[in-house]
């Protein structure tokens, strides 16, 4: 691979890959991928998948090392254009992420697409890395092993018997989206996560969440519906993933991205568009949190004032306390923290944000 006048060239003046390895130096591959220049001239040049696997290397924060062995992939190079200290740091990076641990014939996916061709593979022993999964019930002996404390999310209202459909889960975190019973005898070390059991009361009802986004009726006072609006509570919303990545240990502060996951309530969404949610919580609460209740389900309550229907409360479980940091959105006076005591990750936006028109 040349070196020499390197400098004055530019890689979209060559067309193969042929051409790039004669004459772009190993290195200079590796700076132009940090600077996604190589994934757009793999994607200018129809190299689709090669395109692809850069952009997930960057979007993983790939070392120099691993975007060096990546290229040599790539290019079809031979591992000894690796130098020796690229080599050693490949393989301590490899054992760190579990990589070393994970024998050749199991498959350790990060993304839900490629637990999809996985399954699709026919592959028997999965492991889940790191983040939330959807697993098929239809699909007998497989064997899903969580490594950093990756969840499955379960979205079934009927009870769940692992055992009888030959799936086995090891070191993993479920979530359950309805109250149901789960039976998994011959899996180890599984959390369940019920957010079914998160409200403090009854669940509402869709119709009676329905009633009440429609407005006043004729026969109705302003008092009698602001009544029958705040008997609504724990409006499921939405959720969140915890990422660890997100504990800011100066500040002790944990920050997340909320998912609104129903339509019937637009404002809720735009509500969180320019805004960032985060929670103070010492690093043990964190830690503890993050470990075992990975996934938390997001809670709405309403009001009545000034003739519209309004979000009284945002949080993730009634009974926890704990002061929110929310930036970028309303003013300060706006913003309270839940009432002193108990321990937690509550949420609390007092009620300028409006069901049709909003305060910024």
């Amino acid at each position: 691979m040349e070196t020499t006048n390197s400098i004055e060239k530019s890689i979209f003046e060559f067309y193969s890959k042929r051409e790039l390895v004669e004459n772009f130096s190993l290195a200079e591959l590796v700076n132009f991928a940090q600077q996604r220049n190589l994934q757009e001239w793999f994607e200018e040049n129809f190299y689709a998948a090669e395109a692809k696997k850069v952009a997930t290397a960057i979007s993983n924060e790939a070392s120099d090392a691993e975007l060096k062995l990546l290229i040599c992939e790539l290019f079809d190079l031979p591992l000894d254009t690796l130098s020796p200290e690229d080599v050693e740091e490949i393989s301590a990076l490899a054992e760190q992420k579990l990589f070393a641990k994970t024998p050749k014939e199991n498959k350790l996916v990060k993304t839900q697409r490629e637990l999809v061709r996985a399954i699709k593979d026919g592959d028997k022993k999965i492991h889940l890395c790191g983040g939330e999964f959807r697993i098929p019930l239809n699909r007998n002996g497989i064997t899903y092993i969580g490594c950093d404390n990756a969840v499955i999310d379960l979205d079934e209202e009927l009870d769940v018997d692992f055992d009888a459909c030959e799936i086995f889960l090891e070191d993993v975190q479920v979530y359950l989206h309805h109250p149901i019973n789960i039976k998994a005898e011959q899996s180890h070390n599984v959390k369940i996560i019920d957010g079914s059991k998160k409200v403090l009361g009854e669940r509402p009802t869709l119709k009676e969440i329905a009633e009440v986004l429609r407005g006043k009726n004729a026969f109705e006072t302003p008092e009698d519906f602001k009544a029958r609006v705040e008997k609504i509570c724990g409006v499921a919303v939405g959720s969140t993933l915890l990422e660890d990545k997100d504990y800011d240990i100066d500040a002790a502060q944990f920050n997340f991205k909320p998912r609104w996951d129903f339509d019937y309530i637009p404002i809720v969404k735009d509500f969180a568009a320019d805004k960032n949610f985060s929670v103070k919580l010492q690093p043990h609460d964190a830690e503890s949190l993050y470990n075992n209740e990975r996934k938390l389900q997001l809670f709405a309550d309403f009001t009545y004032q000034g003739g519209k229907l309004a979000i009284r409360n945002l949080y993730f479980a009634p009974k926890t306390r704990g002061k929110v940091l929310i930036e970028g959105s309303l003013p300060a006076e706006e913003v309270s923290s839940m009432s002193s005591g108990g321990l937690g990750y509550g949420l609390e936006i007092i009620a300028s944000v409006w069901l049709g028109d909003y305060w910024t």
